[in-house]
């Protein structure tokens, strides 16, 4: 089970933080190094005897990075502006299975079948999705020996110390987290894996219209529905766990009050589940490039998608959509007596995924729609028994899903939700030697394309 982090404060006492160490201290650390007392002459006395023995160095910066320094990080990985969406610390393996049970069918009461169907199973439709690891990456300072010298000549020079060697570690771990998930939900709104809801072009003359539009569809997340998940089970999202993602000049136009009262919310309550994001187009490109230079999965996003995802103003997500984990982290430090320096390493391990069975809508100022289904290959043959994977690229506009529904003309032939369509073995069964297999898009059921197979 994932955990969380308690949140901890640092002093900004270099006394307490001195005492702190020592008295988690070997008995030789102790017995050389006194405790601290509130005056100046304290710290440069304990700093002038850590200095002189090497040996005491090495457990003062171990003590301080591993015990102090990794208690501040772990604290501080929460303060990512989207924290609320992480799911905390994985202490046990690296992958994460989520289980959704879809509802159960209704029969008809028939006593005259009853008999027939009383040892009959019923299997539920369960569903899993599978969340593994994809993310490792470290940071890494260096702290001179002048630096640790310099620490014992004032009141905050130790606090100080820990931030030269935690800040910038921290911040960089904290910004790619955030901008990995900014990355993440763009690239899920470009493929087509959020379910797309037309409104007005954000001026205030249209805000009243669009706050209608959104409330709407935040209502009808509370009841059962396969609409707004990309894996069509029903499901839905109270008010409670529905969050709203709202891009920052969207924000401020709209007036929260009248907002959070069209949700029948007081303000605090509302600016709770608002999380604002400067823009849904705005990736560092260039950060994202060197977090993801050895990622082959990884493709920038170019200035025309950039500029379409800058004008979405909401999204509203179930507070699990995102499935965020932290698997691991760690500090490790190396002394280099050459250069008479300490270099220090930040890990960090991560799971960054999506749930395909909680409920999502995009808010775009255009009009969602499916230009075409081409399936491929456009046609094949077959024996008995053979199986052909097919699949459909399918053209769309506004960010409309791209999911398709398979289907074969043949009831003895069969063809499951990711287009692998299996011949039986008597082919005498068929209707007919050549068959058609479909793929109708699931947002524009209008919209097909097919393929063409001969049975042989």
């Amino acid at each position: 089970m994932a955990t969380k982090p308690k949140i901890v404060t640092l002093t900004n006492s270099s006394v307490d933080v001195l005492n702190a160490i020592r008295n988690s201290a070997t008995i030789n650390y102790k017995n050389y190094v006194p405790v601290a007392t509130p005056d100046a002459d304290s710290v440069r006395e304990i700093g002038a005897i850590i200095m002189d023995n090497p040996q005491l160095q090495n457990e003062f910066l171990n003590a301080l990075v591993n015990r102090i320094g990794r208690v501040l990080i772990t604290s501080k990985m929460y303060d990512n502006p989207w924290a609320m969406f992480k799911k905390g610390l994985l202490e046990f393996g690296e992958t994460i299975e989520e289980i959704f049970v879809n509802i159960a069918k209704p029969y008809q009461f028939d006593p005259s079948v009853a008999e027939n169907n009383l040892f009959r199973r019923e299997i539920p439709d369960v569903r899993s999705a599978f969340h593994i690891m994809n993310y490792q990456k470290y940071y890494k300072s260096t702290i001179q020996n002048d630096q640790l010298r310099q620490a014992f000549l004032s009141w905050e020079g130790i606090t100080d110390l820990i931030s030269k060697i935690v800040d910038a570690m921290y911040t960089g771990a904290n910004y790619d987290e955030f901008l990995t998930m900014k990355y993440m939900l763009a690239k899920h709104i470009l493929n087509g894996n959020m379910y797309p809801v037309t409104v007005a072009s954000v001026t205030t003359a249209n805000m009243k219209s669009i706050v209608a539009t959104i409330k709407g569809v935040s209502n009808d997340m509370e009841f059962l529905s396969s609409k707004y998940n990309i894996s069509g089970v029903k499901t839905r999202t109270k008010k409670s766990d529905q969050y709203f993602l709202v891009n920052s000049q969207f924000d401020a136009t709209m007036d929260v009050e009248v907002l959070a009262s069209a949700f029948n919310m007081d303000k605090a309550e509302f600016l709770g589940r608002r999380v604002l994001v400067d823009s849904f187009g705005s990736l560092d490109n260039e950060r994202l490039a060197e977090l993801f230079a050895d990622d082959a999965t990884y493709s920038e996003i170019d200035a025309t998608s950039l500029a379409a995802l800058d004008a979405i103003p909401c999204i509203i997500v179930d507070k699990d959509w995102f499935m965020i984990f932290d698997n691991f982290y760690n500090f490790t430090e190396q002394y280099n007596g050459e250069g008479l320096y300490w270099n220090y390493w930040y890990h960090v391990w991560k799971t960054f995924s999506i749930s395909p069975f909680h409920n999502n809508a995009l808010f775009i100022p255009g009009t969602p729609g499916v230009e075409s289904v081409t399936v491929s290959p456009s046609s094949a043959s077959a024996t008995g028994g053979q199986s052909i994977a097919f699949t459909a690229q399918v053209i769309t506009d506004n960010f409309a899903p791209k999911a398709v529904n398979w289907s074969v003309n043949d009831t003895k032939a069969k063809i499951d939700k990711n287009g692998v369509l299996t011949i039986p073995l008597a082919v005498s069964e068929l209707s007919s030697s050549s068959l058609t297999v479909t793929a109708t898009s699931v947002y524009a059921s209008s919209v097909q394309g097919t393929a063409t197979v001969t049975v042989v």
